[in-house]
């Protein structure tokens, strides 16, 4: 349960620097008494380990459907002085996981010590707990504000003491150049440059006093007045200064800049509009072509890579040329990605982990295009400005009558549709226009609208990502948004305390309802029954029966579940259970909002969809369903045929390879229980992914590692015992090593130059399956190392296009010792093939294999002079 804490000083008194910090806590089962023999959770630079670091924390987990309080007791283990006690909550609450701390709390200090406040422990906990890029301190003077304070006139005023108006808005906070300069990251690393423009999502703590999160963007007023910082009330969501003016050592830590992000937009945009409206479009047909790609590709692990290579350098190309075009179906960079990038030799292209990432992430393809259809676009940080709220008058029931404009500087002017998830209705894609005026004319990554627009839609400015499509690429889609009908009126209500002791409020904190009613409000518009009238039940803050639309009752309990992980302002479950009942009568029936979760849909099979259903979503699934094949990618090689490909040059000490088999068996340990609580947790990968962050953090311990005179062992020497214990493992494919040292391997990669092969002579033909006479057939081969008896060959696999009925890899034959040093195992090219001597029974015995791209006059030569064969 150590923290290990790194203080690097910028000034030599103190007053600002810089703090590195990784928390790694063991879990306790609290129903078990005991601790859980797994790899800790792993956080880095969050607040609470920053701000105490010599507090002893730990994970207390318990059942997510756990209703006995008495649970979340203190505990004491064995060998300890102290016990443990409930002290705050993070995003973990939702899966049964908290934060004690040994002997005594921290949270009263921050979030208030009176019992009416200590629900703010649990529900806001999770500001501590955020992992940041960077974590600064600074000693300054700041103000604190009110956002929505205004003067005798109207007028926003938000610092009424000092009679300046800083334009802060709701958790969006000002700050100087200074401030900016030193929370932000450098954009060149060659030059270290930070852009000031560029606004932060943040955290920010005074050391026992206060806790804060949201935005900040520089603002030119705050440089010479004398303050870095003007925060508002809304910001803090504990303990809160009086307004005006302070002093202090502030701790700030940047979770992400504003940033221009890829992303899709999945059925719950697609689930308004009609197919025929996505046909019209053309959004239909260019789906049908990307299925059609994939599927002419499925058992080539050759093509399936070159399609990932296109789609990455695609979509980098649009980010280098600013290009505010609908993005290509490319993921975010992986380490596969990276490798099968840079590996143009292929040497590791028929690695069983590469293959294995292969198939997952066509896998992941698939998925996308029967949720996405493929279309993906940018999504940009939302930012309050006030500013451009006079185009348009706000009625008293919150809609916008006239223009709504925002302001995105990356993105040319024009009309786009704006929406984000979850989406209540139809009502949240709406048409705004961007201008490039306003506040935050010069910055980047940015989309800034006032606060009461940016609420049409169900967003905030405390980080929230908003997505755009310029409307003009897709005109029915734009048509259909200007005839939607009237949608419902959905009411944010204020936030409520939860009530009960700290553990009875963490138990009820567990449960969040937004996927269960996304859900229903699927199912719903796939019956087309979302207008059906029902009798809504009593329950939640509904006191009387009543009856109502499906739509308006269930885009109001989206917005009540959505707003529940800040208040207990409960959802009506017994009108959830009322709808749920009426869709089962109906049939309603959305088979692939499940099925998108199962780890074998588009795996092992199709998505599964109600035959004959006509929405829109269903119709997209049974359009993907129609062009999936399952991947034929088995490959028999072993890890162990990987061996010498790389690094085998490099010496390593016998001790280096011992704690390599050790980290190896400790880590299939972690991840076996990570899956089995997978199984266990309605598939939730958050285990699986705290397993994989720790692995990855290993690296610079492993560097740091001292050999008995105080000496550092060499990086590639660690790099080489960790290749070799994990490709020397009888079971698995080696993926540790891939974690831990991507990129020293992806470096190997770049740095390993093979010879081309010219051409590349076979032998033992006629014990293979193409035995035939081949006469400069144009065919893709790739090396693998072949096992008979007790040896192993160098061999050739083939895969003719033109076969009719032999479909797919089989083996050649064995590589010739002279061409063995041109051609290592995963090594893929095309080339033409010539038989040039055969068996007793007339089976080709010997082939020889030239580059494609040899011009046959010199073919022709090698095969006369060096093989008596006249063409």
């Amino acid at each position: 349960m150590a923290i290990q804490f790194k203080n690097t000083r910028y000034l030599p008194d103190g007053s600002q620097g810089e703090i590195t910090v990784i928390a790694e806590w063991s879990v306790w089962n609290c129903q078990q008494k005991r601790w859980i023999d797994s790899t800790p959770t792993v956080l880095r630079n969050i607040l609470l380990a920053a701000l105490h670091p010599n507090t002893e924390f730990c994970i207390g987990e318990i059942d997510k459907n756990e209703t006995n309080s008495t649970r979340l007791n203190p505990f004491k283990p064995k060998d300890y002085e102290n016990a443990f006690f409930l002290d705050l909550a993070s995003g973990s609450r939702n899966h049964g996981r908290f934060t004690f701390a040994n002997k005594s709390t921290i949270g009263k200090r921050y979030y208030g010590g009176a019992e009416k406040d200590q629900w703010k422990r649990i529900i806001y906990g999770s500001i501590v707990h955020t992992g940041c890029k960077k974590l600064i301190y600074k000693q300054l003077k700041f103000v604190v504000v009110d956002d929505e304070a205004r003067d005798a006139d109207g007028n926003f005023l938000d610092d009424q003491v000092n009679g300046i108006h800083w334009e802060t808005g709701d958790s969006h906070a000002k700050a100087s150049r200074d401030l900016m300069t030193l929370l932000g990251l450098p954009a060149d690393d060659e030059d270290k440059t930070v852009d000031p423009e560029r606004p932060i999502q943040f955290r920010a703590a005074l050391f026992k006093e206060w806790v804060g999160k949201g935005t900040v963007a520089y603002n030119p007023k705050l440089d010479g007045s004398g303050y870095d910082l003007a925060i508002p009330l809304s910001s803090l969501k504990g303990n809160k200064p009086a307004l005006g003016n302070h002093e202090g050592k502030l701790l700030m830590g940047l979770v992400f800049e504003a940033e221009e992000r890829r992303a899709k937009p999945g059925w719950m945009l697609f689930q308004w509009f009609d197919f025929q409206t996505l046909e019209k479009d053309g959004i239909i047909s260019k789906l049908e072509e990307k299925c059609d790609r994939l599927s002419q590709a499925y058992n080539s692990i050759v093509d399936l890579a070159d399609i990932l290579r296109i789609d990455q350098s695609e979509a980098e190309a649009e980010l280098e040329e600013g290009s505010d075009s609908l993005q290509s179906e490319a993921e975010y960079e992986n380490t596969m990605i990276r490798v099968i990038q840079v590996d143009k030799n292929g040497l590791l292209l028929l690695h069983p982990y590469i293959v294995r990432r292969v198939k997952e992430r066509m896998q992941a393809v698939w998925l996308n295009l029967a949720k996405a259809a493929g279309v993906r676009f940018y999504s940009l940080m939302g930012q309050p400005d006030e500013s451009l709220a006079h185009y348009h008058v706000v009625l008293p029931d919150g809609r916008i009558k006239g223009k709504r404009v925002f302001c995105a500087p990356d993105f040319e002017p024009g009309e786009y549709m704006v929406f984000r998830n979850p989406m209540r209705h139809w009502g949240d894609i709406q048409l705004w226009e961007n201008r490039h005026e306003g506040t935050y004319l010069n910055s980047t990554g940015i989309m800034a609208a006032p606060k009461l627009l940016l609420l049409t839609v169900g967003g905030d400015t405390d980080g929230d990502f908003y997505n755009l499509i310029k409307s003009s690429a897709y005109p029915n889609m734009r048509s259909a948004i200007t005839n939607f009908a009237e949608p419902p009126t959905t009411k944010k209500f204020p936030k409520m305390a939860l009530q009960g002791s700290l553990q009875e409020i963490a138990i009820k904190s567990m449960n969040d309802l937004t996927g269960i009613v996304a859900s229903l409000l699927a199912r719903a518009r796939a019956a087309n029954a979302e207008d059906a009238v029902i009798l809504i039940p009593a329950g939640g803050e509904q006191k009387e029966d009543e009856e109502m639309r499906v739509i308006d009752f269930l885009s109001q309990q989206v917005q009540i579940a959505v707003d529940s992980l800040k208040s207990a302002y409960p959802n009506n479950s017994n009108g959830l259970d009322a709808v749920k009942k009426f869709l089962d009568e109906v049939e309603g029936e959305a088979p692939w909002l499940k099925d998108f979760k199962d780890e074998q849909c588009y795996r092992d099979r199709t998505c599964k969809v109600t035959p004959g259903a006509t929405d829109t979503v269903s119709r997209l699934v049974q359009t993907v369903n129609g062009f999936w094949k399952a991947p034929d990618l088995t490959i028999d090689s072993k890890p162990s045929n990987y061996e010498k490909v790389l690094f085998g040059d490099v010496e390593f000490e016998e001790i280096q390879l011992e704690r390599a088999i050790a980290h190896r068996a400790a880590y299939r340990a972690a991840m076996k229980s990570a899956i089995e609580w997978k199984a266990a947790n309605d598939d939730s990968t958050r285990m699986i992914r705290e397993v994989a962050e720790a692995t990855k953090n290993s690296k610079e311990k492993t560097f740091a590692i001292t050999k008995p005179d105080g000496s550092l062992y060499s990086r590639e020497s660690w790099v080489s015992a960790y290749w070799t214990a994990t490709h020397r493992a009888e079971t698995g494919d080696a993926g540790l090593v891939f974690m831990i040292f991507a990129d020293e391997i992806i470096q190997q990669l770049k740095n390993t130059e093979l010879k081309e092969a010219e051409m590349i002579l076979v032998y033992g033909v006629n014990k293979g399956k193409w035995a035939a006479n081949w006469k400069g057939q144009q065919v893709q081969i790739r090396a693998i190392i072949q096992e008979f008896g007790d040896k192993q060959y160098l061999s050739l696999e083939m895969k003719w296009d033109g076969a009719k009925t032999q479909l797919g890899w089989h083996l050649l034959g064995n590589i010739s010792d002279k061409f063995k040093p041109y051609v290592l195992p995963g090594f893929t090219k095309t080339m033409k093939i010539y038989t040039i001597s055969f068996d007793g029974q007339n089976k080709a015995k010997r082939v020889v294999l030239f580059n494609a791209d040899m011009p046959q006059e010199e073919i022709n030569k090698t095969l006369l002079f060096d093989y008596s064969i006249k063409l």
